[in-house]
């Protein structure tokens, strides 16, 4: 297995941030492409960033399913099929009414807090701004309201997508330590960004269904102007496909071990590889802090 593979005895920088998350929450989106939330909208962007800034629309706000300081993301906000969601999120910034959104649900150390830890389902307050400190997101959103965004999950153009090389090399370097608890496992890691990464995946084993109707493929990340003599920038990558998106579209029309996709996307950590390290130490309790190579999986967010 991967997970077992990639174990490094590492050690963690200074500047880290931590997060615990409740071990039932893992097990239940570890093999989930996306998550169903119940938003309150704290703060949003009043316009989508300009396309060559990702072109986004930056939503704070809180999800009982969530319980975490979070923020959600539109991809390609601009685009006028995406107007009646973004009109939705006004509506009702700031006020008590809430909407239903889904979306790929991403954990990763982007915006983490610069001191303390965020604990899942503890008491979070309202989002000062439209980035808060947060380690969460739901991004892409598919699904806001009753406004179908799946068709927003394609390539922004006038936005220049992070190189492949350098994003992989820095993913392959983050570390990550926990604690695990009988119902909780503490993850501390560095903050890192690099998202919207352009590069080829090369699929290495069959593609498994998500309990959400998403699929997963484990592929190794070639670089985006792969030739025959290029060497794997990374290996074993998890890829995770959101239902109903073109890039799952095209996933799903038949690809074999050994075909090449050229992608858009972007990391989250891979809670299945958390799951299962947990689950293979044997330590349900007070294992101490163990540290190794952050396990990641990235989202695959448009074709290219």
């Amino acid at each position: 297995m991967r997970i077992l593979a990639c174990l490094l005895a590492v050690a963690i920088p200074a500047s880290t941030a931590s997060l615990v998350l409740k071990r039932t929450w893992i097990e239940q989106f570890k093999d989930r492409a996306t998550i169903d939330a119940t938003l309150t909208v704290d703060h949003a962007h009043p316009h989508p960033n300009p396309p060559a800034n990702d072109g986004d629309m930056h939503v704070a706000g809180r999800a009982p399913e969530v319980g975490l300081p979070m923020v959600t993301e539109i991809m390609n906000a601009a685009a006028p099929t995406e107007k009646p969601a973004v009109d939705l999120v006004h509506q009702v910034e700031g006020s008590s009414t809430t909407i239903p959104v889904t979306g790929a649900w991403r954990l990763w150390f982007e915006h983490p807090p610069s001191t303390g830890s965020q604990i899942q389902f503890a008491t979070v307050p309202p989002a000062a701004n439209t980035n808060p400190d947060h380690c969460f997101e739901i991004h892409p959103l598919t699904k806001v309201g009753p406004t179908d965004l799946k068709g927003s999950l394609h390539d922004i153009a006038g936005f220049t997508p992070k190189d492949a090389a350098a994003a992989f090399g820095e993913y392959e370097k983050l570390s990550v330590s926990m604690v695990v608890s009988s119902t909780a496992v503490t993850l501390t890691s560095k903050k890192s960004g690099f998202n919207y990464v352009l590069f080829n995946l090369r699929v290495t084993a069959k593609s498994t269904p998500l309990k959400d109707g998403g699929m997963a493929i484990v592929a190794d990340v070639m670089p985006a102007d792969d030739t025959a003599e290029a060497e794997p920038l990374a290996t074993g990558v998890r890829m995770i496909f959101v239902p109903g998106t073109a890039p799952f579209q095209q996933a799903s029309s038949g690809l074999k071990v050994g075909d090449e996709m050229k992608v858009i996307g972007i990391p989250r950590v891979n809670l299945n590889a958390i799951s299962a390290f947990v689950g293979a130490t044997g330590k349900a309790t007070g294992s101490g802090t163990i540290t190794r190579k952050l396990p990641y999986e990235m989202i695959i967010v448009a074709l290219e």
